[in-house]
């Protein structure tokens, strides 16, 4: 009987490098998204390095009045004004690596030539928006990601001055009056700055919301910012979800909910005790009903894995939330079969760490090889036992087909 049970436990523990010559699914190493993106980086560097800077502002403007974002949901106007000011500010990063400037750097005379540009435009708010962001990565880049209470004094008031002098620029655009989302989302890029920014953060983050429902990356920063660890509660986040959701039903259903709690939960498990999950499954479903994409049902389906896993783990021992595991797993398993037809492995490799969060200190590489791994293990779960009986799984554009060998 011992022996039965050992050979029992042995078969549970095969994983799909075992049984990789009979699961097959496309791998998509470059997405359409990773490509888009990194087009629009370089086209605003360019521009920025050719100082045609005119140019470059009617096409972010034209892009952001558009809405025009990657798949992921990445503004373009954003990722043109990021590349354009990049090579300043990889030169302040540089520069502080030790939390101070290097001896004889000279990153200043790079914040004083795109000062210039907006002195001689201080009209035109794409410019205006390229200056302001160079100082809230500059200040963030002062600062570090160290709490409070450790920042040095001297780094303390250069992160402070920085975001003084990029709420001075941007304080005289008006986002509604110009339409402008990118005015919006950065003026809640400005919100660590202030010195009660819960006091402003539900504000400003609807108005943004209003101004560009469609995109799901400003209720997913919202719901980050609303953690205990910036400026809110678990019980506070999910109240702003459930408004979120009710205010935003005609273009999401009931996906808002789930968009607000979505890097949230990975971040700070501890909002899963409160998290209504029937709520945020059906928000899962209402997200790939409008968003029938890929990058969507990795997205989702890595987010649900890692939820089921953390779960599992966590209320294990103590017993309670018992619906989560089972529910989440069957969110998973209902993605995998109907919506995932290829992998996007770096999707999953942010997913195991939270997300962005930490994306910065992890080559790309390393992570898509660790997401990849990840996800075919995932993958196999589904389809586990038929996969032991010799059962070959074949990913396509129409499917999934299951053939007995």
């Amino acid at each position: 009987r011992a022996r039965a049970s050992e050979m029992a436990e042995d078969k549970m523990n095969v994983t799909y490098r075992d049984m990789q010559d009979r699961l097959h699914i496309p791998i998509r190493e470059t997405t359409d998204d990773q490509i888009e993106g990194d087009k629009a980086r370089e086209y605003g560097l360019f521009m920025a390095r050719q100082d045609r800077w005119d140019e470059l502002a009617e096409k972010i403007k034209q892009h952001d009045q558009a809405r025009d974002a990657t798949p992921a949901g990445v503004s373009l106007a954003e990722l043109m004004a990021f590349g354009a000011r990049s090579d300043v500010v990889r030169a302040a990063e540089h520069s502080l690596l030790h939390g101070k400037p290097a001896q004889d750097s000279d990153f200043f005379s790079g914040i004083e030539a795109l000062e210039t540009v907006l002195f001689e435009r201080p009209d035109d708010y794409a410019i205006a928006l390229i200056v302001a962001h160079m100082h809230i990565d500059i200040g963030w880049a002062w600062r570090g990601a160290r709490s409070t209470e450790s920042v040095q004094e001297l780094n303390r008031e250069a992160f402070e001055a920085h975001f003084v002098r990029a709420t001075d620029i941007l304080s005289d655009f008006d986002p509604h009056e110009m339409h402008s989302a990118a005015l919006s989302a950065a003026r809640c890029a400005l919100l660590p700055g202030k010195t009660d920014p819960s006091a402003h953060l539900i504000r400003e983050f609807e108005s943004l919301i209003e101004l560009d429902a469609d995109n799901p990356r400003h209720m997913r920063a919202l719901g980050n910012y609303l953690l205990p660890r910036w400026y809110g509660s678990h019980q506070g986040l999910d109240l702003e979800a459930r408004r979120t959701a009710a205010r935003t039903l005609d273009v999401w259903g009931a996906g808002a909910y789930t968009w607000v709690w979505f890097d949230a939960l990975l971040v700070d498990p501890d909002g899963f005790d409160i998290l209504e999950v029937e709520y945020f499954l059906d928000g899962v479903k209402d997200i790939l009903e409008r968003r029938p994409n890929q990058h969507i049902a990795n997205l989702l389906a890595a987010h649900l894995f890692q939820s089921w896993q953390i779960t599992r783990a966590r209320y294990h021992q103590t017993g309670c939330r018992p619906d989560l595991p089972p529910a989440l797993r069957r969110g998973f398993e209902d993605i995998v079969h109907n919506h995932l037809r290829e992998l996007h492995p770096l999707i999953w490799g942010h997913a195991e760490i939270g997300f962005e969060n930490t994306a910065r200190i992890i080559s790309p590489e390393r992570l898509a090889n660790k997401g990849q791994e990840t996800a075919l293990n995932a993958v196999a779960m589904p389809f586990l036992k038929k996969l032991q009986a010799g059962e070959t799984i074949q990913f396509g554009p129409d499917g999934i087909n299951q053939n007995q060998r």
